[in-house]
């Protein structure tokens, strides 16, 4: 199952997917003398609880339920004071004057999107940008394919969201909103939501070895070729010159490579834990004698093969083996086979098993948290 050493390429994705902020409205609330703010935002949530009960009653052909959570917390209005360029204070609501409908529709297509994403990539890097987290996502060259469909089939459906949100815009519903929104002295007549379609901008990589090696050796080709060249210049300073640039050059080209591999190899780690949770949690399940839910979690984890194989890096076969057992025997409810399979996992990660697979699997899964266990390597 482990492999040799493959040259690992694919693309780096520049992703570009319409949030539910496209969906909202920021309307200044500063001409409202005192707290009428107070009581135009209570008339706003109570309109947009309206919209969303008609809207739902006409698309569903049913009621929301009272228990239904949407219901109890009602519509969310925030308002909060921000400065303007001249030092300036106003008040500012932000909503989003659509029905709940077609807002949830947008985040369940960026939610799909993100597990597209999560299921056939790996972080190369991960920052902290304000209050967002940032991603650069490394995608295996032969899952390119079955990503890009992924994504054609998820502009189809946001096109028919786009269909809907148009048609909202063109309602009488929409103008009651806009109506409330003109009582604060502001006009929005344009409102309009720019839902852009779903971008993977693939920007080819390779992160093997050879690529490397066969860079920096044209690199040096060059340096010597350009020596010949400028002969006006002492040839010795010439080439000293040229090969510290060339070795510093090497050394940073290396350590960015290197950082690159470390940040796929942790979050194949990071992956490889998580599978082991689905596991822990199907396993207690069948201990309990409720449902296992073994079924996804199996189809998680030979999703998650593919994309270590894909990967192209050598692993250690055993602990994989040993979990594929592990959902076998959870799928079957054999729990003879149980008992075995998760024995054969803790052993495989360097524990030894008790016996008592509830125990096992929490130590499993514990040891596939730790940072020293290293199933994964890179050249």
């Amino acid at each position: 199952m482990s492999k040799g050493r493959v040259i690992i390429s694919g693309y780096l994705l520049d992703l570009d997917v319409p949030s539910e902020e496209r969906l909202a409205a920021h309307v200044d609330l500063s001409g409202l003398a005192g707290y009428r703010h107070i009581d135009w935002v209570g008339s706003l949530q109570d309109l947009l609880r309206k919209v969303d009960a008609e809207y739902r009653r006409e698309k569903l052909g049913k009621e929301e339920k009272t228990g239904d959570q949407g219901v109890q917390r009602g519509r969310s209005v925030r308002v909060r004071y921000v400065k303007d360029a001249q030092g300036q204070q106003h008040k500012v609501a932000s909503f989003q004057p659509y029905p709940s409908l077609l807002v949830n529709h947008l985040k369940e297509l960026r939610r799909k999107v993100y597990d597209a994403l999560n299921e056939n990539c790996l972080i190369l890097q991960e920052e902290k940008v304000g209050r967002m987290k940032r991603k650069l996502y490394f995608l295996p060259a032969n899952l390119a394919a079955e990503i890009m469909l992924r994504i054609e089939e998820l502009n189809n459906l946001l096109e028919g969201l786009k269909i809907d949100v148009k048609d909202f815009e063109e309602s009488q519903r929409f103008e009651a909103v806009k109506g409330h929104i003109k009582e604060t002295g502001v006009e929005l007549n344009h409102i309009h939501a720019d839902l852009s379609t779903i971008k993977l901008s693939p920007v080819p990589l390779s992160l093997s070895r050879d690529f490397y090696e066969q860079y920096l050796e044209e690199e040096k080709r060059k340096a010597v070729t350009e020596v010949n060249e400028k002969r006006s210049q002492t040839l010795m300073e010439l080439e000293e010159n040229r090969r510290r640039g060339l070795t510093a050059l090497e050394k940073e080209v290396q350590r960015k490579r290197q950082e690159m591999l470390d940040s796929l190899k942790h979050d194949l780690q990071e992956k490889f834990a998580s599978t082991i949770t689905l596991a822990e949690e199907a396993v207690k399940s069948i201990l309990k004698g409720g449902k296992t839910g073994s079924k996804t979690a199996a189809k998680r984890y030979d999703k998650f093969i593919e994309l270590v194989e894909s990967v192209g890096v050598e692993y250690d076969a055993k602990p994989f083996k040993a979990l594929s057992e592990v959902f076998s025997a959870a799928g079957s409810k054999d729990n003879n086979a149980l008992t075995c399979a998760v024995g054969e996992l803790a052993e495989s990660l360097g524990l030894a098993a008790t016996g008592d697979p509830a125990r096992d699997i929490e130590l499993a899964a514990k040891a596939a948290r730790g940072e020293s266990l290293m199933l994964f390597t890179i050249e």
